[in-house]
Protein backbone atom coordinates (compact mmCIF):
# COMPACT_ATOMS: atom_id res chain seq x y z
CA UNK A 1 0.00 0.00 0.00
CA UNK A 2 1.56 3.25 -1.02
CA UNK A 3 -0.10 4.97 1.66
CA UNK A 4 2.32 3.51 4.27
CA UNK A 5 5.11 5.55 2.70
CA UNK A 6 3.01 8.91 2.47
CA UNK A 7 6.02 11.70 3.25
CA UNK A 8 3.47 14.42 3.29
CA UNK A 9 4.14 17.25 5.18
CA UNK A 10 1.48 17.89 8.31
CA UNK A 11 0.76 21.43 9.30
CA UNK A 12 1.63 22.03 12.90
CA UNK A 13 -0.40 25.33 13.10
CA UNK A 14 -2.87 24.31 15.46
CA UNK A 15 -0.48 22.32 17.62
CA UNK A 16 -0.10 23.75 21.26
CA UNK A 17 2.28 21.40 22.36
CA UNK A 18 3.82 18.08 22.57
CA UNK A 19 4.80 15.92 25.05
CA UNK A 20 6.92 12.58 24.92
CA UNK A 21 8.17 9.92 26.98
CA UNK A 22 9.80 7.07 27.07
CA UNK A 23 8.27 4.14 28.68
CA UNK A 24 11.81 3.50 30.76
CA UNK A 25 11.90 7.25 31.27
CA UNK A 26 8.65 7.89 32.90
CA UNK A 27 9.09 4.25 35.06
CA UNK A 28 12.23 5.81 36.04
CA UNK A 29 10.37 8.86 37.32
CA UNK A 30 7.77 6.85 38.96
CA UNK A 31 9.76 4.36 40.72
CA UNK A 32 11.86 7.43 41.56
CA UNK A 33 14.54 5.72 39.82
CA UNK A 34 18.07 6.76 38.01
CA UNK A 35 20.37 9.20 38.98
CA UNK A 36 19.86 12.23 41.75
CA UNK A 37 17.58 15.20 39.91
CA UNK A 38 18.23 18.96 40.63
CA UNK A 39 15.37 21.97 39.65
CA UNK A 40 16.87 25.05 37.98
CA UNK A 41 14.32 27.78 38.36
CA UNK A 42 13.21 31.19 38.23
CA UNK A 43 14.02 32.95 41.19
CA UNK A 44 11.22 33.16 43.75
CA UNK A 45 9.60 30.23 42.10
CA UNK A 46 11.78 27.47 43.92
CA UNK A 47 8.69 25.80 45.67
CA UNK A 48 6.62 26.19 42.70
CA UNK A 49 6.43 22.12 42.14
CA UNK A 50 6.32 21.66 46.06
CA UNK A 51 3.35 23.73 46.29
CA UNK A 52 1.91 22.26 43.05
CA UNK A 53 -2.23 23.44 42.19
CA UNK A 54 -3.66 21.68 45.39
CA UNK A 55 -5.80 19.00 42.65
CA UNK A 56 -6.56 15.98 44.97
CA UNK A 57 -9.86 13.97 44.75
CA UNK A 58 -10.93 15.12 48.28
CA UNK A 59 -10.32 18.53 48.67
CA UNK A 60 -10.96 19.08 52.31
CA UNK A 61 -8.71 15.76 53.51
CA UNK A 62 -6.32 17.47 55.76
CA UNK A 63 -4.53 14.03 56.11
CA UNK A 64 -4.03 13.79 51.90
CA UNK A 65 -0.55 12.03 51.13
CA UNK A 66 1.87 14.44 49.24
CA UNK A 67 4.07 12.67 46.70
CA UNK A 68 7.73 12.78 47.06
CA UNK A 69 9.61 15.40 44.87
CA UNK A 70 11.72 14.20 41.62
CA UNK A 71 14.59 17.04 42.60
CA UNK A 72 16.58 16.71 45.73
CA UNK A 73 17.72 20.01 45.37
CA UNK A 74 16.72 23.29 43.89
CA UNK A 75 19.03 26.47 42.10
CA UNK A 76 17.05 29.13 41.46
CA UNK A 77 18.65 31.75 39.12
CA UNK A 78 18.08 35.16 38.40
CA UNK A 79 16.83 35.74 35.33
CA UNK A 80 13.64 36.74 33.64
CA UNK A 81 12.64 35.71 29.75
CA UNK A 82 9.20 35.86 28.35
CA UNK A 83 7.95 35.68 24.92
CA UNK A 84 7.94 38.89 22.76
CA UNK A 85 4.16 38.04 21.33
CA UNK A 86 2.60 39.11 24.87
CA UNK A 87 4.26 42.78 24.73
CA UNK A 88 2.55 45.49 22.69
CA UNK A 89 4.78 48.31 23.55
CA UNK A 90 8.75 48.94 22.27
CA UNK A 91 11.39 48.64 25.37
CA UNK A 92 15.01 49.50 23.99
CA UNK A 93 16.36 48.23 27.58
CA UNK A 94 15.36 44.11 26.39
CA UNK A 95 17.41 42.13 24.49
CA UNK A 96 15.48 40.05 21.39
CA UNK A 97 16.82 36.58 20.64
CA UNK A 98 14.93 34.06 18.40
CA UNK A 99 14.43 31.11 20.26
CA UNK A 100 14.89 27.21 19.21
CA UNK A 101 11.43 27.58 18.01
CA UNK A 102 12.07 30.54 15.79
CA UNK A 103 9.85 32.79 18.85
CA UNK A 104 10.75 35.93 19.54
CA UNK A 105 11.95 36.00 23.58
CA UNK A 106 12.68 38.90 25.78
CA UNK A 107 15.93 38.84 28.33
CA UNK A 108 14.87 40.93 30.48
CA UNK A 109 17.12 40.19 32.81
CA UNK A 110 20.15 37.40 32.57
CA UNK A 111 21.65 35.58 35.21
Amino acid sequence: DDDDNDNSVVSTKNIGSIRMGTTVATNALLERAGSPLALVITKGFGDLLEIGNQARPNIFDLTCAKPSLLYCEVLEVDERVTLDKYYTTEDSTVEIVKGLTGENVRIGRRP
